[in-house]
Formats: structure tokens, C-alpha cells, sequence
């Protein structure tokens, strides 16, 4: 029976979990398929990667991450910081694998919850479209969990209902890809309302303003996207290096 488990839904769902918690106030730790999340950083964040030439080729079949070879690495903390405060959209290989393979296939997402056992998460393709080629508009409701609780310091625990628990039965929602705006035409394209949207639920940037200093947020456009471009993902991007033993 072990053998028909769905251990990749169950490794995300696992990662999933460990970033949410990794990224608390207090946390020391961090468990998971490191591996698979440097992966990913390095396909999608060129300046991240620890060679920046051009990645070697790997035999069809084998993983992808036998692409990146080890190399000397910028290891100062403030180095991480001031690269990622520094983002633009630019900076971001939306499509690395280019097209998708499966073209023939109607145009759909899953969107939903993935598990392994007692760990539930939420799943929401549509708040990432631009990795799939499409304008990012502001994203439906989050899934939200029937109850929080946090039974001591340090810790916490979500519960999902018994709604999800049947959306997971019956394989969730697909997601309508042509329901969307046309694929864009430049990298990182937002629809105007969606940045409006976000910059209401955004932190501008890690380094916090000197004593005195005032901080201007502005109103995002494209080419003051520089502070705004990734939600959730500077945090998370700066907490996989810590803890990969890339920075300190």
C-alpha cells in the first residue's frame, strides 16, 4: 500500500506546513525536501543562483536539480537583503521550463487542498498566475480553515472542515485558465485593480527605515514594481537561504 501513497502531494504538503511555521516569530528550525526548494529558487531567481552561468544539462529522466553545481556562494547576510529588496520583475524567470508540455490538455488548474495524513493545506494556483503564463488579477477568497488555535507558545494549530475534507474527496475545483485575461505580454503583468488590491496587504521590503527615516509607499506601477513584486515570496525565499546554510 505504501508504494500507492501520493508521496509528492504529501512532500508539499509537509513543506507547506514547515514554511508557515518557519516563518513565526521564535522559530529555529526547518524541515522538509530542502533539496526541492533551492531547486526551484535557482529555476526562477537567476541572480539566486549559485552559478550564475548558464545551468548544465541533465539525460532526460534524471532531476533537475543535478543542473546546479556547487560553487562559491555570497554568504553575507546584508548581500540577501539588499538583492531581494532589490527585485524587480526582470529578476524573475516566470515560464523556466518553458511551455507547458501538456497543451493538449484543456486549459485548467487544480485549486484545493493537498494532504498527508493529519496535515492539510491549502492549495491556490490562481494567486500565482504569471508562473503559468497568465496576467495576475486579484485572486478569489482564500481557503480558510474552520479553526485556529494556539495551545501554547511557539506552536499553533489549523483546522480544516469537513467541506474541505470532501473537496479533497473529490479531487477539489479546477481553475478555468480561459476565464482569465489573455496571457501577457510582458513579464510580470498585472491587471491595474490587482495591484491596488495588493498593495493594501503587502510589506514593502525587509530592511526596516532608519530612526526618523519616513518610508514612502506609493501606489504600485510596473516600474515601481521593484518592492512589491512577489507576495509572500521575499520572506520566504530569505528563510530557505538561512536555513539552508546559504547566509548567517
Amino acid at each position: 500500500m505504501v508504494s500507492k501513497y501520493a508521496w509528492g502531494a504529501g512532500a508539499l504538503a509537509w513543506m507547506y506546513r514547515q514554511l508557515g511555521r518557519s516563518s513565526r516569530a521564535g522559530s529555529k528550525g526547518f524541515s522538509g525536501c530542502l533539496t526541492l526548494l533551492q531547486a526551484w529558487i535557482y529555476e526562477y531567481f537567476p541572480s539566486l543562483r549559485i552559478n550564475r552561468a548558464a545551468p548544465q544539462t541533465v539525460a532526460q529522466g534524471d532531476p533537475l536539480a543535478r543542473r546546479w553545481g556547487p560553487s562559491e556562494v555570497p554568504r553575507r547576510l546584508d548581500h540577501y537583503r539588499r538583492l531581494l529588496d532589490g527585485f524587480t520583475a526582470d529578476h524573475v524567470d516566470w515560464l523556466p521550463f518553458g511551455a507547458h508540455p501538456g497543451r493538449a490538455v484543456p486549459r485548467s488548474l487544480y485549486r484545493g487542498v493537498i494532504r498527508i495524513y493529519d496535515v492539510t493545506e491549502a492549495y491556490d494556483p490562481s494567486r500565482t498566475l504569471r508562473q503559468f503564463g497568465y496576467r495576475q488579477v486579484i485572486p478569489d477568497p482564500p481557503i480558510r480553515p474552520s479553526r485556529v488555535s494556539r495551545p501554547a507558545v511557539g506552536t499553533y494549530r489549523v483546522v480544516f472542515g469537513a467541506d474541505l475534507d470532501q473537496l479533497w474527496r473529490s479531487r477539489g475545483q479546477l481553475i478555468n485558465l480561459d476565464a482569465y485575461s489573455t496571457p501577457f505580454d510582458y513579464t510580470g503583468s498585472v491587471d491595474p485593480e490587482y495591484l491596488k488590491w495588493y498593495t493594501l496587504r503587502t510589506h514593502p521590503c525587509i530592511v526596516p527605515p532608519r530612526d526618523g527615516e519616513q518610508q514612502e509607499v506609493a501606489l504600485l506601477t510596473y516600474e515601481m514594481v521593484s518592492f512589491y513584486v512577489f507576495p509572500l515570496l521575499v520572506n520566504f525565499i530569505y528563510n530557505i537561504l538561512y536555513y539552508c546554510g546559504m547566509i548567517y
